[in-house]
C-alpha cells in the first residue's frame, strides 16, 4: 500500500495537481479543494440555478442548469460494483440527476426553448424511458413547439406502457395531465377561432405580406439541429417572432445557403408580415451588395417608391419606420465582414434578421453577444444519403462506392452535389470509376466545370475565399498545402515560412475567421479539410513554394523529434543530422513527459512526412525521421508504425546510396518483426544487414546484428545455441569497446542462462550488466535487469532480494513509462507475491499485467500473464478457471513459436483434468528486448545501440 501512496504522491507532483495525500491516525487522506469534485461543483451549480429561477432570471437559471448536467459524462464510480455504490448511484439519480433535468426542462420551456427541451428530451428517454415528470413535460413541450399533432400517439404509448407495467398510479396521473393539456388547447383554439375575422390594427387591408426566397429542394437531408436551433432562437415562449440577430457561418460549399433558405421556407408562417432572402454577393464574381443597395431592395419590396426620397439617409429612415410597423424575417445572404452590414443592423432592428457568411463575424458575436451556428459538414450516413437521391437512386448497387464519393467529398454539401450530378448525367459511368477518378485533386477541385461559362466548380467556390485574404494569410493557405497533414501546430507553419510562430498564429487565426481551418480543443493546432488541403497543394504548385519551404518544414520536424528523443533517451546513440534549416526552429522539451506527447501528438504528421520525403526524393530526411521517433514509438505498441516508416527508411537509405543507413534500418527492421513473430521475414532482414555490415568491415554494426541473431535461437528455444553466440557477442563487445552492446550482452547472456536452468550464472551476468547500464544511465536498461533479476532470484526463493530489485523497477516504471516493460514487471511480481504466499497481492499483479497487456495487443506479454495468473488460480483450487487462462496463455506461446513455453504450461494444464477447451487464436505480438542498430553517427562508438 506505501508502495502504491509514494507513486501517487510522485504523480501529483510531476503533474502539478490541486491534491495531495496526507498522512493521519493511520489513514492516507486526499487533500482536494472540494470546488474541483465535479459532484460539489454539480450540485453548487444547480444550488445557483435555483437561486437564479426563483429571481425570475430564467436564462441565467438555464446557464447555470446546463453547466451543471454538462459535468455528467458517465455513470458515478462506475467502476466500482459494490453494493454500497450501487446505493449510492441509484440515490444520485433518484435526488440529484433526475431533479435536476427536470429543473432544466421546466426553464427552457419558460424561456420559449421548446425545441431545445424536446433534444434534451430525446437524450434522457434512452435512460430514463419511465420516468413521469419527463413524459409530462413531453406533451408540454411538443404543445409549446406548436407540434401539437404529436401528442396523441405519444401519450396513448405513454399511457399503455405504464399500464403494462403495472403502474396505475403513473397512468392515472398521465391521463388527468393529458385531459388538463388538452382542455387548454381546445380553450385557446376556440379564442383564436372567435377573434380571427378581425385583423390587427397595425396591419393594413392592402398590404400582401413579402414572399422572396429561392426556391426550397425537392429532399433536404440532415441539419436537424441547426434547423432546431434556429426555431429556438428566433422564437419567444409564445412562439412569436422574436427581433433578434443570429449569425450562420461556415466554410465555402458547406451550405448555409441552402439551410437557411430550406428553413426560411418553413418557418414563414411565423412572420405575418413575410419573409425576404437577399444575396448580397460578398464572396463572388458579382460586384457585392452594399448597405444603400440592400434598403433600396428592401424599400421596393415593401411596395414604397424608391425614387421619391433621394437621400440615402432618408431612404434608410423611411426604412425603419416601415419595418416598425411590418417587422419581417430578413435573411442577408453571403455577407463579406461585419463592416458590410454594420449600417444595417440599427434600421432592421424590428425584426428578425439571419445572417450568413464564410467568415466567422466576430465583432457581432463576441463583442455584441449575438448568437453564432456554425455549420460543419454532414455526417457520413446523411452524405450518401444526398447522394443517392441526388443520383436517382444510381448507388442502391455499389454502396461501397457511395461511401468513397462521400469520403472523397470531406462530406461537403457542394462537393457532394456536384459530384452527384455528374454521376446523374453520365449513366455509364461506374461509380467506383468515378471515385478512382476522383482522387485526383485537380480533377475534383474542377469537376462541373463543362465550359458553360458559369464557374460552377469546388475550385471556383474556394478561390473567391482565397483571393479575400491578404497575402501573409495566402501565403499561409498555400504552406499548409505543403504540409502533408491535415492537422498542424502554428510552430511547425512557421518554420515553414521562415516566419515568427506570432506572425503563423496571426495569419492561421485570419484563416480560422474565414472558415479555411478549423481550430480543435487544443489551441495550439488547426485542421483542414482534406478537399480544400487538396486546393491548397495546388496552389503551393501554382506558386512554386515547395522545396524551401518543405525542407525547412522537415528540418523543424526532425531535429525536434531527435531533441524528444534526446529527451526520454539521453542513454541512447541517435543517427547524424543535416544542418538545421535556417529560418527552422526547432522545439526543446524540458521533459520526457513533455517530449513524449509532442511525440505522440504529431505522430500521424510525422509517419506522413516520412513517405512525403521519400516521394519528394528528399532521402536525407525519410531514413532519419523513423530512426528518432520508433523507440518512443515502442513504448505505447506502435508497431505498425515503426514498421512502415523503417520499411521506407530502408528504400531511402538505399535510394541515398548509404549502405551503413540502409545496414542498421535493415536491422532494426529484423528486431521489429522479431518482436511481432514474423521470424522468418525478421530472418531476412537481419541476413541482408548483416552482409551489408561485414562488407563495410563495421564490428560495431556485426554486433548489434549478431545479437538479434542470437536472440533468434533465444526465442526459438535454442537455450545452448543462444549461450554459445551470446558468449561470442560478449567477447566482441570488450573488443569494440561500447558500453550499450556490452551491457546488452551480459543481460541476454543472463536470459540465456536462466531459460537453461543456469541461475545463479544468470545472477552474475545480470549483476554486471546493471553495472554497466547505471555507468551509462540507461534507466530503461536498469528497470530491465531489475526486472530480471526479481525473476530470477525468485526461482532461487531469495525472496526479500527479489522483492528489492522488484521495488526498484517499480520506482524506475513511474519514471520511463514504458508500457510492455511495465506488465512483464507486473507479471514477475504476481509470481512473487505468489510465491510469498500473498496471493490477493499475487491476483491484483497478475490483472494488472493482463489488463496492460490487452491494451497495447502484446501477445507475448499476455502470455507471460495469463500464465502467472493461471498458476495462481490452480494453486488456489480454482480448476476451471486456471485451466481456461493457462490454456490460453500456452495458445499464445505457441503462435508465438515459443514451444517450451507452451509445452511447459500445457503439462500443467494436463494436470487439473482431461476437459480442455479450444484455445483462442492470437495476434502475434511480443516485448523481447532485441538490439536497435543505428545509422553511422560521427564518433564510431556511437553508431548502434539496443533497444
Amino acid at each position: 500500500m506505501y508502495q502504491y501512496f509514494t507513486r501517487l504522491r510522485q504523480l501529483f507532483r510531476e503533474t502539478r495537481a490541486p491534491a495531495s495525500l496526507v498522512t493521519a491516525n493511520g489513514r492516507y487522506t486526499l487533500d482536494v479543494n472540494p470546488s474541483l469534485i465535479d459532484y460539489v461543483a454539480f450540485r453548487q451549480a444547480m444550488k445557483d440555478a435555483r437561486t437564479f429561477g426563483d429571481s425570475d432570471e430564467h436564462l441565467r437559471a438555464c446557464g447555470a442548469a446546463a453547466v451543471a448536467i454538462g459535468l455528467w459524462r458517465e455513470h458515478p464510480l462506475a467502476d466500482l460494483t459494490t453494493r454500497p455504490a450501487e446505493d449510492w448511484r441509484t440515490s444520485f439519480i433518484q435526488s440529484d440527476w433526475i431533479p435536476a433535468n427536470t429543473f432544466l426542462l421546466d426553464e427552457l420551456l419558460a424561456t420559449g426553448q421548446p425545441l431545445s427541451a424536446l433534444q434534451r428530451l430525446d437524450e434522457l428517454d434512452r435512460d430514463h424511458p419511465d420516468e413521469l415528470g419527463f413524459a409530462k413535460l413531453r406533451l408540454k413541450a411538443l404543445n409549446s413547439a406548436g407540434r401539437r399533432g404529436e401528442i396523441p400517439a405519444f401519450y396513448l404509448r405513454k399511457y399503455q406502457a405504464f399500464r403494462a407495467d403495472g403502474d396505475g398510479q403513473a397512468a392515472d396521473e398521465l391521463r388527468e395531465f393529458h385531459h388538463e393539456l388538452t382542455t387548454s388547447i381546445t380553450k385557446s383554439i376556440q379564442v383564436t377561432a372567435g377573434t380571427a375575422d378581425r385583423k390587427p390594427k397595425q396591419v393594413e387591408e392592402s398590404v400582401v405580406p413579402l414572399r422572396r426566397l429561392p426556391r426550397d429542394i425537392d429532399r433536404f437531408v440532415g441539419r436537424e439541429n441547426v434547423l432546431a436551433n434556429l426555431d429556438s432562437l428566433t422564437i419567444s415562449a409564445t412562439s412569436a417572432p422574436l427581433a433578434t440577430i443570429v449569425c450562420v457561418t461556415g466554410p465555402p460549399g458547406v451550405g448555409k445557403t441552402t439551410t437557411i433558405g430550406h428553413w426560411a421556407h418553413r418557418a414563414a408562417g411565423r412572420f405575418v408580415h413575410g419573409v425576404i432572402m437577399i444575396d448580397l454577393h460578398g464572396f463572388s464574381r458579382t460586384p457585392r451588395l452594399e448597405a444603400t443597395d440592400v434598403v433600396d431592395v428592401l424599400l421596393s419590396a415593401l411596395d414604397f417608391r424608391v425614387d421619391r426620397i433621394v437621400s440615402p439617409a432618408g431612404r434608410m429612415a423611411k426604412l425603419a419606420t416601415l419595418l416598425s410597423r411590418r417587422p419581417a424575417l430578413v435573411v442577408l445572404d453571403n455577407v463579406e465582414n461585419f463592416a458590410h452590414v454594420q449600417t444595417l443592423l440599427d434600421v432592421l432592428a424590428p425584426c428578425t434578421v439571419v445572417l450568413t457568411s464564410r467568415r466567422r463575424m466576430t465583432p457581432l458575436t463576441a463583442l455584441q453577444n449575438v448568437p453564432s451556428i456554425s455549420l460543419e459538414p454532414l455526417s457520413p450516413a446523411e452524405s450518401c444519403e444526398l447522394l443517392a437521391h441526388r443520383m436517382r437512386n444510381r448507388g442502391q448497387d455499389e454502396p461501397g462506392a457511395l461511401e468513397a464519393l462521400a469520403r472523397l467529398c470531406d462530406c461537403i454539401p457542394l462537393a457532394l452535389s456536384i459530384v452527384a450530378d455528374r454521376a446523374a448525367s453520365r449513366g455509364g459511368l461506374r461509380l467506383r470509376t468515378l471515385a478512382d477518378q476522383l482522387k485526383d485533386a485537380e480533377t475534383l477541385l474542377t469537376i462541373g466545370d463543362d465550359g458553360d461559362g458559369a464557374g460552377f466548380h469546388l475550385q471556383s467556390a474556394y478561390s473567391w475565399s482565397y483571393n479575400a485574404l491578404e497575402e501573409a494569410e495566402r501565403r499561409m493557405f498555400r504552406l499548409l498545402g505543403l504540409h502533408p497533414g491535415t492537422e498542424m501546430s502554428p510552430a511547425a507553419l512557421a518554420a515553414a515560412g521562415a516566419i515568427s510562430v506570432p506572425a503563423a498564429r496571426r495569419s492561421l487565426d485570419a484563416l480560422f475567421a474565414s472558415h479555411l481551418i478549423q481550430h480543435p480543443g487544443d489551441l495550439d493546432r488547426f485542421r483542414m479539410h482534406d478537399i480544400l488541403h487538396r486546393y491548397a497543394t495546388t496552389l503551393a504548385v501554382r506558386e512554386r513554394d515547395g522545396d524551401g519551404a518543405r525542407r525547412r518544414l522537415l528540418s523543424f520536424y526532425l531535429h525536434t523529434a531527435f531533441n524528444a528523443h534526446a529527451t526520454v533517451h539521453p542513454h541512447k546513440p541517435r543517427p547524424p543530422m543535416p544542418s538545421i534549416e535556417p529560418g527552422a526552429a526547432p522545439l526543446d522539451f524540458d521533459s520526457p513527459a513533455a517530449a513524449r506527447q509532442w511525440c505522440l501528438q504529431e505522430r500521424t504528421n510525422l509517419n506522413a512526412l516520412v513517405e512525403d520525403s521519400h516521394q519528394q526524393g528528399l532521402h536525407e530526411y525519410a531514413w532519419r525521421i523513423p530512426h528518432v521517433t520508433s523507440d518512443i514509438y515502442d513504448r505505447y505498441g506502435f508497431y505498425d508504425d515503426i514498421v512502415n516508416g523503417l520499411t521506407i527508411a530502408a528504400r531511402s537509405a538505399a535510394a541515398a546510396g548509404d549502405p551503413v543507413a540502409e545496414a542498421s534500418t535493415l536491422n532494426d527492421l529484423g528486431q521489429v518483426h522479431m518482436l511481432l513473430g514474423n521470424d522468418e521475414t525478421a530472418d531476412r532482414y537481419l541476413k541482408t544487414a548483416y552482409d551489408l555490415v561485414h562488407e563495410q568491415g563495421d564490428d560495431f554494426g556485426r554486433l548489434a546484428v549478431l545479437l538479434n541473431m542470437a536472440r533468434r535461437h533465444h526465442h526459438a528455444g535454442r537455450a545452448k545455441e543462444a549461450i554459445n553466440r551470446y558468449r561470442e557477442c560478449l567477447a566482441l563487445a570488450h573488443v569494440v569497446r561500447d558500453p550499450g552492446h556490452l551491457g546488452t550482452a551480459e543481460y541476454r547472456l543472463g536470459d540465456a542462462l536462466e531459460v537453461a536452468g543456469e541461475h545463479d550464472a544468470a545472477v552474475e551476468h545480470y549483476r554486471r550488466a546493471l553495472g554497466v547500464r547505471r555507468e551509462t544511465g540507461d534507466t530503461s536498461g536498469q528497470m530491465a535487469v531489475h526486472t530480471a533479476l526479481a525473476g530470477v532470484l525468485t526461482q532461487l526463493s531469495r525472496y526479500d532480494e527479489a522483492a528489492l530489485h522488484g521495488n526498484k523497477a517499480l520506482l524506475l516504471a513511474d519514471e520511463i513509462h514504458h508500457l510492455p516493460a511495465t506488465m512483464k514487471l507486473y507479471s514477475l511480481l504476481a509470481t512473487l507475491a505468489h510465491a510469498q504466499l500473498k496471493d490477493r497481492e499475487a491476483l491484483q499483479y497478475a490483472d494488472h499485467a493482463v489488463d496492460l497487456a490487452e491494451r497495447t495487443n502484446n501477445a507475448t506479454g499476455q502470455a507471460r500473464a495469463l500464465a502467472a495468473l493461471g498458476r495462481i488460480l490452480a494453486d488456489r483450487g480454482n480448476s476451471s478457471d486456471a485451466r481456461a487462462v493457462l490454456e490460453r496463455a500456452a495458445g499464445l506461446y505457441r503462435d508465438r513459436g515459443r514451444l517450451a513455453k507452451a509445452a511447459e504450461l500445457e503439462s500443467r494444464i494436463s494436470e487439473l483434468g482431461d476437459n480442455l477447451i479450444a484455445i483462442p487464436a492470437a495476434r502475434r505480438r511480443g516485448d523481447e528486448d532485441t538490439v536497435a542498430m543505428l545509422p553511422p553517427s560521427r564518433q564510431p562508438a556511437e553508431k548502434y545501440t539496443d533497444r
